[in-house]
């Protein structure tokens, strides 16, 4: 619960006009440790076969925002397909590189 009182407290400082550092976000490294938390949950939801719309509805996001995970996503991993991204994270499942 503490981390939305922190950015409740960042957005107020900032529309007051002072600068607030960055959240750090986790994720750097190669594969799917590139990833964020968020981006590999939605990741291993399109291997299992998921539409945008049904990982929206499980993780309560709208499919916007699931399409913008996702384009982050290929872009990380560098992928063009959905097949593609499965094959990634069937790979890493295996523990095959």
């Amino acid at each position: 619960g503490a981390a939305r009182y922190r950015d409740e407290a960042a957005r107020e400082l900032r529309r007051l006009g002072q600068r607030v550092a960055a959240r750090q976000r986790r994720g750097g490294g190669e594969g799917l440790d590139a990833l964020s938390g968020r981006e590999r949950e939605i990741a291993e939801l399109v291997a299992l076969g998921r539409t945008n719309r049904e990982i929206g509805g499980e993780l309560f996001l709208s499919e916007k925002t699931v399409e913008g995970h996702l384009t982050r996503v290929f872009g990380k991993l560098g992928v063009s397909s959905r097949a593609e991204l499965a094959e990634v994270v069937g790979r890493a499942r295996a523990g095959v590189r």
